[in-house]
């Protein structure tokens, strides 16, 4: 069992119960309210053309309303109680917006029936809904209790503190989506962990990932030495999976274990996490759509920055170049060209303030990053972000991680136009500063919300109109 095949089964299940739910609220509409509808015959109430419409309408909206509060995502981790909770707080949103969407008008000399309506309403929703995902959830995790669709974790470590980590384990072993696949040796071993239980050493590790597929690196090691850890937590991030550590009394103390564990143990997460799901939703509608509009209200200025480009010198009038993105898959982006067409015929070169390789009007561009404006077909395409860390060529990434293993982190997110980095640096012509940029882009990373994204968009407005973007 993949996560395509449970979240299509948690969409489809979620469009049947809202379907059924609206036909039921309206049955219970006509009944109940039967003086206020305006139909004699409970069919014409049910099926005339308006009805139908709205109908149908409906349960895509619901599904929509779920996705955006990322209901969807990671669905191998849920419980029975969890999707009671978040089924409770989107019904109470999805219910007032399509009242004030769809019903509110329907009554207007009777504004009183509008406190029964939402409530019927909720409670018919809400029971149908929860039911139904009862169903499904609840067959999850009975697969999971027979070790069937569970999500795969390693311990990297074979000491005392790996040892305690397995005990844990053991006793929260029961109604968890995750499986223990086994740890990873790394220094000393413990005389008594099992050693059916070491499936490899640190060297085994990438192939122990995919041999197992596994999702999640726990890290239990005795040595309390900095760089030690630092070391391991190098190697580690170039998998590019979320890595935590168990929580010790001062990480429960001081707020830094995290509010989901693992098997029921408090967790600290070593790798930035992610930004809040629903928001992360949110986001990908906002920067495509942003995008979309942006594409067509510009296209006369894109008509123009062509002509000019095509006037100024010899070569194409976009510039296409392979970037890093996330998870280090690899996409072209696209710019106006602001350079020579022979720029790089002696191998690849960071780009700075007096570039003679920058033609003339490419000089402008650049000023008023106008040669940034078609990565608007990036984003549009999936490839990057409105805001994010920007997409590095493989020549320069290779540079990076020699000399700053933790750079494998940013790939860990969607590359953006802008990010804090470039708002707050700008433009980097050397190695070196992107290193010191990489500060403010794992400063992001580590704090990410839509409202930061934000900040960093208007901050990014200054340079624009002031016409100092490089």
């Amino acid at each position: 069992m993949n996560d395509r095949k449970q979240v299509l089964r948690y969409c489809v299940l979620d469009w049947l119960s809202a379907s059924l739910a609206w036909l039921l609220f309206n049955v219970f509409r006509f009944h109940v309210f039967r003086s206020t509808v305006g139909f004699a015959d409970i069919d014409l109430f049910l099926f005339d053309r308006k009805a139908l419409t709205v109908w149908m309408l409906v349960p895509f909206l619901w599904v929509f309303l779920y996705y955006l509060t990322g209901y969807y995502v990671q669905p191998r981790r849920k419980t029975v109680g969890g999707d009671a909770l978040i089924t409770f707080a989107t019904t109470v949103i999805g219910v007032l917006l399509i009242f004030f969407i769809i019903i509110v008008d329907d009554y207007p000399e009777f504004p009183d029936l509008y406190y029964e309506i939402i409530v019927g309403y909720f409670l018919i929703h809400v029971s149908i809904s929860w039911f139904f995902r009862f169903l499904i959830t609840g067959a999850l995790l009975k697969h999971q209790s027979r070790g069937e669709c569970n999500v795969p974790v390693l311990i990297v470590g074979t000491g005392s503190e790996a040892l305690r980590l397995v005990d844990d384990l053991t006793k929260y072993r029961l109604n968890t989506p995750y499986k223990l696949i086994g740890c990873v040796r790394f220094q000393v071993i413990s005389e008594q962990l099992d050693a059916a239980l070491i499936v490899g050493n640190l060297d085994d590790l990438p192939a122990l990932v995919k041999q197992w597929q596994v999702e999640e690196l726990i890290v239990a090691i005795d040595s309390l030495d900095t760089d030690v850890r630092y070391q391991l937590l190098s190697r580690l991030y170039e998998l590019r999976l979320p890595v935590k550590a168990a929580a010790t009394p001062s990480d429960i103390l001081s707020g830094h274990a995290t509010s989901l564990s693992l098997f029921g143990i408090p967790m600290v997460s070593l790798t930035p996490g992610p930004m809040p799901y629903w928001q992360q939703s949110i986001k990908t509608v906002f920067d495509r759509t942003v995008a979309l509009v942006c594409l067509v209200v510009l296209s006369p200025l894109y008509v123009y920055l062509a002509v000019r480009v095509r006037c100024d010198t010899k070569g194409t009038v976009f510039f296409k170049q392979e970037r890093v993105g996330r998870n280090g898959k690899v996409f072209f982006i696209y710019k106006f060209r602001t350079m020579y067409a022979d720029a790089e015929q002696h191998g690849p070169r960071l780009s700075h303030q007096n570039d003679t390789r920058v033609t003339p009007y490419g000089r402008i561009m650049r000023r008023y990053r106008l040669d940034e404006l078609p990565q608007f077909l990036n984003v549009l395409k999936g490839d990057m972000s409105l805001v994010g860390p920007r997409p590095e060529r493989q020549f320069f990434v290779n540079q990076l991680i020699e000399r700053a293993p933790h750079y494998y982190l940013v790939q860990q997110v969607t590359p953006g136009i802008t990010s804090w980095g470039m708002a707050k640096f700008g433009y980097a012509d050397s190695v070196d500063k992107m290193i010191q940029r990489l500060e403010y882009d794992i400063l992001y990373l580590e704090n990410q919300t839509l409202l930061i994204d934000l900040k960093i968009l208007l901050h990014t407005l200054k340079p624009l109109f002031s016409g100092k973007g490089v």
